[in-house]
C-alpha cells in the first residue's frame, strides 16, 4: 500500500522524488524535560521548506543533491 503525503504549507500531495517526501519534526517545550514535551512529524515539499526559510539557513540535505 502506497502512502499519501501532503505539504503543511502548500496542502497538496507529496510525490516522492529525489528530495521529497520532506519531514519535519515539531517538538514542543523542547527546553522542558522529556515528559513535558510533544512530538509531532509533518511532511512538506523541501522547496515549499526552502520558500519559507531565509536564505541564511543553508538546507544542508538539498545542498547534497544540487551537487
Amino acid at each position: 500500500m502506497k502512502k499519501k503525503y501532503e505539504c503543511c504549507f502548500c496542502s497538496q500531495e507529496i510525490i516522492s522524488n529525489t528530495v521529497d517526501v520532506t519531514g519535519l519534526i515539531v517538538i514542543t517545550n523542547f527546553d522542558k524535560s522529556e515528559k513535558k514535551q510533544e512530538v509531532q512529524q509533518l511532511f512538506c515539499h523541501i522547496l515549499c521548506l526552502k520558500d519559507k526559510l531565509p536564505t541564511t539557513v543553508p538546507l544542508y540535505g538539498l545542498t547534497a543533491q544540487e551537487n
